[in-house]
């Protein structure tokens, strides 16, 4: 993340929070304070993992702040999850972020647009999707990492482990407060070189009662009317009014999300190995990213970009938007989205 005109960027916020959140699942400690032994930094974060990853529910609240040599940006972030379903509001000073998935769908609202799409479809729109290094991190990067317990200490008054994280490649290291009492992440403070985050953890809450409504988009902003799935490309066809492309490989089946305002349509397939998503929409949905390439599809003047590690490439024909993504290549993404059927 770099500062761009004396500030943080202000999708850098909503990331690193995110990326503090997900710490959550490495950085608890299921130590006790009977225990008078000092335990070891991995036996923290083994217990940690298993806390957190065997609560039925969490519910938490956070204050979270990112800076670096030019700015400060402050937050209050609120993460809910229960089962496959969770949901995240970050309020900062004049705007609010929302997202989150459900049974169905996945959904953001921000302050200048919304979106929603079938939580099974394997491309989202880039609104959502705001990287950092720290925020790309996944758990299984972080226990790459090398960890070591700096001591036992307090900064609040609660009695808490203090654990130091640092990654392989030498650019991101998290330092972790845990309560030796109840395993709650206190504070976590994390740098990747060039931005410092400080998340104070207020409140934790394992295995409560989360309704299910919690994790719907809010209805004034996102109304979603249907999420119907079907097995053939045939059948898929039949009940849209789009007129779908068709990829010469294995079809492994379809979603139809149908909004007051737009339809969209997630199509899966199966080539050479790869899992091969193509997406037709009438909403206004970003694919793409300043980094985008122009090229050109069968006529189309369409991009190609990386999103989240997929290539993904997009056109616009006729009020509809088309995109092919994939775990691979952009030029295979290209090479797939040329073979499209239209």
């Amino acid at each position: 993340m770099q500062p761009t005109s004396g500030g943080v960027r202000r999708t850098t916020l909503v990331a690193v929070t995110v990326a503090a959140l997900v710490a959550v699942a490495v950085a608890g400690a299921a130590i006790t304070s009977g225990q008078s032994s000092q335990p070891s930094a991995d036996a923290v974060l083994d217990d940690t993992r298993d806390r957190y990853a065997d609560a039925e529910s969490l519910v938490t609240t956070a204050d979270v702040t990112v800076g670096n040599d030019t700015a400060n940006e402050t937050a209050t972030v609120e993460f809910a999850a229960a089962g496959n379903q969770s949901r995240t509001v970050v309020e900062a000073p004049n705007r609010t972020y929302r997202a989150g998935v459900n049974e169905s769908v996945a959904w953001y609202v921000g302050p200048n647009r919304t979106a929603a799409w079938d939580r099974n479809a394997s491309v989202g729109p880039a609104a959502n999707a705001m990287p950092t290094d720290l925020a790309n991190r996944s758990i299984d990067d972080w226990e790459n990492g090398s960890a070591e317990y700096l001591r036992r200490g307090s900064d609040d008054g609660t009695d808490a482990h203090v654990i130091e994280v640092r990654h392989d490649d030498g650019e991101g290291t998290a330092t972790l407060w845990v309560a030796t009492s109840d395993s709650r992440l206190l504070r976590a403070e994390l740098t990747d070189g060039t931005n410092r985050t400080t998340v104070d953890y207020r409140d934790t809450q394992f295995n409560v009662s989360v309704h299910d409504s919690t994790f719907d988009p809010p209805a004034d902003r996102i109304a979603v009317t249907s999420v119907d799935r079907y097995d053939t490309f045939a059948a898929v066809q039949a009940n849209t009014s789009l007129d779908l492309p068709e990829l010469d490989a294995t079809f492994r089946e379809a979603s139809v999300l149908t909004r007051a305002s737009s339809t969209t349509v997630a199509q899966q397939y199966r080539d050479a190995g790869d899992n091969v998503t193509v997406v037709s929409t009438t909403s206004d949905r970003e694919f793409g990213t300043e980094n985008a390439t122009a090229i050109t599809v069968n006529g189309h003047d369409a991009n190609v970009t990386t999103v989240r590690d997929r290539a993904v490439v997009y056109w616009e024909h006729d009020g509809v938007q088309t995109a092919v993504a994939v775990d691979a290549s952009e030029d295979r993404a290209i090479e797939l989205a040329r073979r499209l059927d239209e």
